[in-house]
């Protein structure tokens, strides 16, 4: 049966992943796994199982480390409407007096209505365990388990004061990560407002990732949005050659808004999946190629085929 449950782990750890993109929720990891023979025998020998395969509900189990408390109900929402759900267990809130360290959620699904179809016909009565951690929640189990302390009785007296006191850090440092986020969100929308009600100010702002970000959405509003990894990439080459306020950025967008416009038109971008041309620059490639034209030390960067393409447009660049 072990393959069925591997099956059924895959197709559960999919289902997850999609609707998180869908909903926009990042996370830092989604894993699946079919316990091994050798877990599943030393499971039953422990618990002394009268009906294992009934018994053992971790045959197929899924882990999804997420990155917020904050953004948890939704987790939750996204489970219990896709799947199936037998039991659900939140071991952050259950008070018990000789267990310590940094729970989770646990769930017990089977696959839902949706997944219907010949596909489905050997996992749709199958159960998979989905737990679901923060990262430092994660970290946690993976620090208890290596040294094999599953209650705080295990634990010797000279120990046990330290460990409950870096499970509460770690507990303390989740809520932490929350409120960061919630500041961050808070900044990036006093850096929007500020665009549209002092724009003059706003533009005068010493360069980070976050300005740099609603920035760009300012600037190029029907463009598609660059990922963060090319905004972190962009953020690094303004830093080398010298770029720190939003306005030296602006001034050469404007600059060469024409040339970057012609050069575009003539030579797209192509897409990297479909190798097919005629797609728009995202906001990053505006902005590089704004700076290839108006920063001869930045356009000495650039490959020799894509200078001699742009040599046919400086003429465009406004003086």
């Amino acid at each position: 049966m072990r393959p069925q449950y591997e099956k059924l782990g895959e197709e559960v750890a999919y289902i997850l992943s999609q609707h998180l993109h869908k909903c926009d929720l990042e996370y830092a990891a989604i894993t699946f796994r079919a316990k091994t023979l050798e877990s599943f025998c030393e499971k039953v020998a422990r618990k002394e199982y009268k009906r294992p395969l009934d018994e053992t509900t971790d045959l197929a189990g899924v882990r999804l480390v997420y990155l917020y408390l904050a953004d948890l109900p939704m987790i939750e929402e996204i489970i219990e409407r896709e799947f199936q759900v037998i039991e659900k267990t939140n071991t952050v809130e259950i008070a018990d007096p000789d267990r310590f360290g940094y729970g989770a959620l646990h769930y017990l699904v089977k696959l839902g209505k949706k997944s219907s179809g010949a596909r489905y016909d050997s996992l749709k009565d199958l159960t998979c365990e989905i737990q679901v951690k923060t990262v430092l929640q994660d970290a946690w189990s993976m620090v208890a388990h290596h040294l094999s302390y599953k209650q705080e009785s295990d634990v010797p007296r000279e120990l046990r004061r330290k460990l409950n006191a870096l499970s509460g850090l770690f507990e303390t440092a989740d809520d932490q990560f929350d409120q960061l986020r919630g500041e961050r969100l808070k900044y990036r929308n006093r850096v929007r407002n500020g665009i549209s009600e002092a724009k003059g100010e706003f533009l005068k702002q010493e360069i980070n990732f976050d300005n740099l970000t609603e920035f760009l959405n300012w600037r190029f509003p029907s463009r598609e949005k660059s990922t963060s990894e090319d905004i972190t990439d962009l953020l690094s080459e303004l830093k080398q050659f010298g770029y720190t306020r939003l306005i030296q950025l602006d001034k050469a967008i404007q600059k060469s808004k024409d040339a970057v416009k012609a050069y575009e038109s003539k030579y797209p971008p192509s897409d990297p999946d479909t190798g097919r041309d005629e797609v728009p620059y995202a906001p990053v490639g505006v902005v590089r190629a704004a700076l290839a034209f108006t920063d001869k030390e930045y356009d000495k960067k650039r490959i020799s085929v894509f200078r001699k393409q742009m040599d046919e447009f400086r003429s465009l660049v406004a003086k």
